[in-house]
């Protein structure tokens, strides 16, 4: 049996303006599929030292380890209150906390601790060194200040030939899969939260990955009727030696298509990316160090092209 304070070690693997510890959640101390404590949040406040002390639950205490080791060479070394906001289940495996100092003062120090788990890992394949720039639609105005290269063993999958595709026999499965790194283009410019749906509608459509064959392939816009943006994980710091600022990588699994107005799901995955498009060589473990920022959901329709030329060379919006 692995002992629970073994089972709630971390370690330091960057120490950056956001410092990164890693651990493992044991099978030994979960309860049903999940470990005792569901994914957290913490904000932790540390106070000056009288007595050395450990006490905390076991997903929760993941992040109070990390915390502890992060404070044991600071003035404010001892744990003196903790919230916690339960937002995801966790699950044994690998666990990563991610620690900020929100503030340092003379009694106190306020730290936030964020406990991230992948339930899978990066889906993209190919290293962005092995990638070239793909072109990019015409009808985008943003093509000077945008790039992406799509990764074509995922492209391969929709292949009609491919042991991925369904037939009358297959119970569930189907659907078309997508993937590419986009880049942003000025080395003025950068990944920032509030850019994200942007970059979660930045992907080739399911009708446009149809073979030429079917008609719904054939010259149609795609504009969205809903969307949704669930944020997974913070933006990586600029001073990450492991993340681009300017680049992040997008799958996009589609599986829906039908009428009326040739109706078609979306959900598009947005991940850190380890360096630009064309750059660097691949790394021992850079797959492990990306991970995903946000997750897109939306609902789109399938329109002739003209429909939106049409509303783009109307007036102005107007309030």
């Amino acid at each position: 049996m692995l002992p629970l304070s073994t089972a709630l070690q971390t370690e330091l693997t960057d120490d950056a303006e956001i410092a990164t510890y890693r651990g493992e959640l044991s099978d030994t101390w979960k309860v049903g599929s999940q470990v005792f404590s569901p994914g957290i949040s913490p904000h932790i406040l540390t106070k000056p030292s009288t007595e050395s002390r450990k006490e905390a639950r076991y997903a929760l205490g993941a992040a109070l380890d990390a915390c502890i080791a992060h404070q044991t060479a600071t003035p404010h070394p001892d744990l003196i209150h903790v919230t916690a906001h339960f937002l995801h289940a966790s699950h044994v495996g690998a666990v990563e906390v991610r620690i900020q100092t929100l503030k340092r003062g003379r009694g106190f120090t306020n730290l936030s601790a964020d406990i991230i788990q992948q339930a899978r890992r990066l889906p993209l394949p190919n290293h962005l060194s092995l990638a070239a720039p793909d072109p990019m639609r015409a009808e985008w105005a943003f093509q000077n200040h945008l790039r992406w290269a799509w990764d074509k063993d995922i492209l391969a999958r929709n292949g009609p030939d491919n042991a991925a595709r369904t037939d009358s026999s297959t119970v569930s499965g189907g659907g078309v899969d997508w993937g590419a790194w986009c880049e942003l283009t000025s080395e003025d410019d950068r990944i920032v939260t509030s850019s994200v749906p942007f970059f979660g509608d930045t992907f080739q459509h399911l009708p446009s990955l149809l073979p030429e064959s079917e008609k719904a392939s054939h010259g149609a816009g795609y504009p969205a009727m809903t969307m949704a943006v669930e944020f997974k994980a913070r933006i990586p710091p600029s001073s990450s030696p492991h993340h681009s600022t300017r680049t992040v990588g997008l799958y996009c699994e589609s599986r829906f298509l039908g009428d009326p107005q040739g109706r078609h799901n979306a959900r598009v995955e947005v991940w850190t990316a380890p360096s630009g498009i064309g750059q660097d060589k691949a790394a021992d473990g850079w797959r492990d160090r990306q991970y995903c920022i946000a997750v897109v959901d939306q609902m789109a329709l399938t329109v002739p092209m003209d429909v939106n030329r049409r509303q783009g060379t109307r007036d102005g919006a107007k309030l």
